[in-house]
């Protein structure tokens, strides 16, 4: 009994796998298949918003974390930790 042979699949004569994965397609592939589209994305108004800070805000927070100012509450700190597990 050969045991290799257990949870083989049939492979139908003329469909054998020529053992090449993940080749890279040349800008020629591309045109002839028509995917020569450039990338794009979408980015919403809370990213774009999230993306430029303020920098007086990032000024002011700078010198009160310096001058040992910054306080954040144990309360806040926790529910804004836990409400960003739950979202995962």
């Amino acid at each position: 009994m050969r045991i290799d042979d257990l949870n083989r699949t049939p492979v139908p004569p003329g469909t054998e796998q020529s053992g090449q994965t993940g080749q890279l397609r040349t800008p020629e592939q591309d045109a002839v298949s028509g995917s020569n589209q450039p990338d794009q994305a979408d980015v919403s108004p809370l990213a774009q918003s999230l993306a430029a800070p303020d920098p007086g805000r990032i000024e002011q927070l700078r010198l009160q974390v310096e001058s040992g100012t910054y306080n954040v509450s144990a309360q806040t700190l926790a529910n804004t930790l836990i409400n960003a597990r739950l979202k995962e």
